[in-house]
């Protein structure tokens, strides 16, 4: 009995650490890491994240973020990398991490090519295509993805949202280069994006530790009911409403004694709602636009 509680404390032991990133980036209000210990350089843009938190994520376009990370896995080591990502454009590529040298093998980087369709190739890229890992997804603006990539051995994995997407074996990594870039592949900037949550790791993460992570930290999803007579729909586009000039949304009003709520969906997900807002700060896109409408005030005789 003692033997088989030994065991299991160090299987815990050993699962506890093993999600524990030895880099860690959210992108809360600043561009350091969550030890304070360093930062990616560059000219900073916050944004609300996939939860709607104010200055939660990192925007990027066309403009790249660096940071010198000493303790990045290198050569044939076991790694995993985890990132968010929102992107704005998708008929040009999307440039999202990278670092290592540009000679065969010893590179490292993720990279979404363009598309004129729905569907998109993802590239776990080592600079030669024969050590490239390549797979078609289906893509969408303004969605916020978690991507995973995972190594060990000679199997390189990509996943998304917590899914297996691809693997490979046989693949070749002598990865070299302590530089960690966002929006960039080696030197070539190009993205229009939005990023949240970086982690790095020294191990290779199970197929189901990748999906408690996403699981953790995937965005709640509001449910949005039926369109009633207090409810409206309303289109936003290049940020603004179609209906109104205005740049912002009062959600919150008297009128004729009754308090007016507005709440803004996004594919489900509530973006704003109970406080004011500013409209140029949404991506073009199609919104869901709920109102209701507070008890009306008594009026009573005397």
């Amino acid at each position: 009995m003692r033997k088989f509680l030994l065991t299991l404390l160090f299987v815990s032991y050993f699962n506890a650490n093993a999600q524990t990133p030895i880099q860690e980036f959210n992108f809360n209000g600043t561009l350091n890491n969550t030890t304070n210990t360093l930062s990616f350089m560059g000219t900073d843009n916050f944004v609300a994240d996939r939860a709607g938190v104010v200055k939660g994520a990192q925007r990027l376009n066309n403009k790249a973020l660096e940071a010198v990370i000493d303790d990045l896995p290198q050569g044939k080591s076991a790694r995993t990398i985890s990132i968010w990502v929102k992107f704005n454009d998708i008929a040009s590529a999307n440039y999202i991490w990278g670092y290592g040298n540009p000679y065969n093998a010893q590179y490292c980087g993720l990279l979404q090519q363009g598309t004129t369709n729905s569907n998109s190739d993802l590239s776990l890229a080592a600079w030669s295509a024969s050590n490239d890992v390549i797979v078609s997804t289906p893509l969408e603006k303004y969605v916020w993805y978690n991507y995973t990539i995972t190594y060990e051995g000679t199997t390189s994995k990509i996943y998304r949202n917590g899914k297996l997407l691809k693997f490979l074996e046989g693949m070749t990594r002598a990865t070299n280069g302590n530089v960690f870039r966002l929006g960039e592949i080696n030197t070539t900037i190009g993205i229009n994006a939005e990023v949240d949550d970086l982690k790095v790791f020294d191990v290779a993460l199970t197929a189901e530790q990748v999906n408690e992570l996403y699981e953790r930290e995937k965005p709640l999803t509001a449910v949005v009911p039926p369109l009633e007579t207090k409810s409206t729909k309303a289109m936003v586009t290049r940020g603004k409403n179609v209906k109104s000039a205005n740049a912002s949304i009062v959600t919150s009003g008297d009128v004729n004694g009754v308090t007016k709520n507005i709440e803004v969906y996004s594919q489900g997900q509530k973006i704003v709602g109970s406080n004011a807002m500013n409209i140029n700060d949404l991506p073009e896109g199609t919104y869901l636009l709920k109102i209701t409408s507070g008890p009306a005030k008594k009026v009573t005789s005397k």
